[in-house]
């Protein structure tokens, strides 16, 4: 059954029993891998949803032994998550060792049962507006090349060529930017789903980027824009500025 988080309210918990270790181990099985990739696809496209992820086993061995396996497991989980790229202020990990059993621990079924995994939505996370931001063409290049944004934020492109471009996304026409010192016209874009976005000018391939959309950035980055129309490029340094993503 597709797992989908949409829907669902603080307290609701999910067992994630596709989700297994080798023995003895917090090291996840491929076929684990491959069911967490859903998981994490749920959680990308419910950027505010806050879960736990929590750990349980069965009551053999001691209890500081089991309470580290569970640990290390969801923090195993919480890894290859954040690893494709789920944001890891989503993610909580917490083991409990066998403190919370679901089945019992006395029969080989029951403590398959209580070896486990669970995703528990813990609340919403507040995310910080995305900020718009701008990339500047100047003598056949857009600087930067290439930009990291959350999702939801506005680019914008403007010409400083004595030449008008466009903006191509993998062969889908976007608009005519005519020179700034001239009309001043810009191209503007939302990015509202996370992924990478390559794009170029139809006529001048030479002015082409990157636009990498992820579920949040810990940086805002601001690129200074040319001092005049047709500055080149030996003179234009593109200079950044960093600040924290909602500072």
């Amino acid at each position: 059954m597709p797992l989908e988080l949409d829907g669902c309210k603080a307290g609701d918990t999910l067992i994630l029993r596709e989700v297994h270790f080798d023995n003895d181990s917090a090291k996840l099985r491929p076929e684990s891998k491959i069911f967490l990739d859903q998981v994490a696809r749920e959680l990308k496209e419910n950027p505010t949803i806050k879960v736990a992820i929590e750990g349980h086993t069965d009551n053999n061995a001691s209890y500081d032994y089991n309470m580290n396996l569970s640990q290390n497991r969801a923090n195993a989980t919480r890894f290859y998550l954040v690893s494709i790229g789920v944001n890891p202020d989503q993610l909580v990990p917490k083991g409990y060792g066998f403190t919370q059993p679901i089945a019992d621990n006395g029969t080989a079924d029951g403590r398959a049962l209580n070896r486990r995994v669970e995703l528990k939505l813990v609340g919403t996370l507040v995310l910080a507006p995305a900020k718009p931001t701008k990339v500047y063409i100047s003598t056949f290049h857009a600087k930067p090349q290439q930009l990291e944004v959350p999702v939801g934020t506005e680019v914008t492109w403007v010409n400083y060529d004595e030449i008008s471009h466009d903006i191509s996304f993998d062969g889908v026409m976007g608009s005519r930017i005519w020179t700034s010192p001239w009309l001043g016209n810009s191209y503007s874009l939302k990015f509202d789903q996370a992924g990478t976005y390559n794009y170029r000018c139809s006529v001048h391939k030479d002015v082409n980027g990157k636009i990498v959309v992820k579920p949040s950035v810990a940086e805002y980055v601001t690129t200074e824009s040319p001092v005049y129309g047709g500055q080149t490029t030996s003179s234009y340094k593109a200079i950044q500025t960093r600040e924290p993503y909602g500072g």
